[in-house]
Formats: C-alpha cells, sequence, structure tokens
C-alpha cells in the first residue's frame, strides 16, 4: 500500500488515467501531479491518456503573433533551403542554409477555435532521422497569407510585424513541421485577416 506520484506536464489539459482498464476518477491539473494511493498487486497496469490538441498560444509582449503547439510539439513553416558553402576546410565546410520559398506568412486563424484554420494533414512513425525537412513524421497544415511588408534584415527575418498585419494575395495552405525538423524557423506569427 502506497501512493504512485505521476507528473503530469504542463501541455495537457487533460489526463486519462487508467489502473488496470479502469478509470480513475478525479481532477489531474496539467503541470502538477496525479497521486494514486492503493494497495498495489504484482501485475498492475497504469496507462495515461493525454489527448494531442492543436493549440494556438498568443505572445502579447510580440505585437500579438500567434505559435501553433500540438501537445508538447512547437510548430515551424516549412521552408525549402538552399545550402551555400561559404568556408572552412574540406574536412570542416562551413555553410549557410537560405530560403528558397516564401517565409513571411501570417496566419488566417479562429483565436476561439484554432482547428478551424489549423489541421493535422498527416502523422507517420518516424524514419531513421525524423529531424530533418524531407521527413517529418507530422505535419500540420494551415491557412495563411503573405505579409510583404514583412522583410528579411540582412540575412535575418525581420521583426514579426503586429497583428493584424497588412496581407495580400490569396490565402494559401501552409506546412507546419514540428520545430526540431527545421533549420530555418518561423514559429510566430502575425495573424492576418482572410
Amino acid at each position: 500500500d502506497f501512493p504512485l506520484y505521476l507528473r503530469l506536464p504542463g501541455w495537457a489539459a487533460r489526463t486519462r488515467i487508467e489502473v488496470n482498464g479502469r478509470e480513475v476518477e478525479g481532477e489531474f491539473p496539467a503541470g502538477g501531479y496525479a497521486v494514486l494511493k492503493r494497495l498495489w498487486h504484482h501485475g498492475d497496469q497504469v496507462s495515461l491518456e493525454w489527448p494531442l490538441d492543436i493549440r494556438l498560444v498568443v505572445w502579447p509582449g510580440v505585437g500579438n503573433a500567434v505559435s501553433i503547439r500540438r501537445g508538447p510539439l512547437w510548430y515551424s513553416l516549412k521552408i525549402g533551403e538552399e545550402w551555400r558553402r561559404y568556408g572552412g576546410t574540406e574536412t570542416w565546410p562551413a555553410h549557410e542554409v537560405l530560403p528558397t520559398t516564401p517565409w513571411n506568412y501570417g496566419l488566417v486563424v479562429n483565436t476561439s477555435n484554432p482547428r478551424a484554420s489549423v489541421r493535422l494533414a498527416f502523422q507517420t512513425a518516424p524514419g531513421y532521422q525524423p529531424f530533418c525537412l524531407e521527413s517529418a513524421p507530422i505535419v500540420l497544415k494551415a491557412k495563411a497569407r503573405r505579409v510583404p511588408g514583412w522583410q528579411a534584415e540582412g540575412r535575418m527575418a525581420g521583426l514579426v510585424p503586429a497583428s493584424p498585419a497588412e496581407a495580400e494575395g490569396p490565402v494559401e495552405e501552409v506546412e507546419l513541421i514540428p520545430m526540431g525538423c527545421a533549420r530555418l524557423r518561423i514559429s510566430s506569427f502575425p495573424t492576418v485577416k482572410k
């Protein structure tokens, strides 16, 4: 007879806990602990389930820019890459990575219901190297429009424009990949109107 403490992740809006196939009743706050106190027996099984909801995070200090997360993962815009060598040695070459596709997008989002504008496109089992652009195991699709006033400053993206930003062109569907898969990262976006 002892208490079992289970640390619950801060990103988990809801937690479902089962012991031997029966749901445990109670409140399980995100970022806290679930305490299961009982008489344990050999072979008891505890399972935890966390829904991987798509969430929109608003950054008031960055002009109300938004970021997208699904469960524990944060997402970045999928940006084409061009690798250019600029120095180093044959053994240890130095490269720079430059964008080959547009990156200055603002998201068209419904802040009260992000699933209306961001959706899971596909999810596959991770490959040998899941942390690369070509084999991102999870891809989200989001509605977006180009923000022509958001320009590069030198070889870096300029400051994120305040939301709602001025946009041009039609609404497009862009791909968002886990941040760890992207070498060029735009993960905070201005919002734009349709």
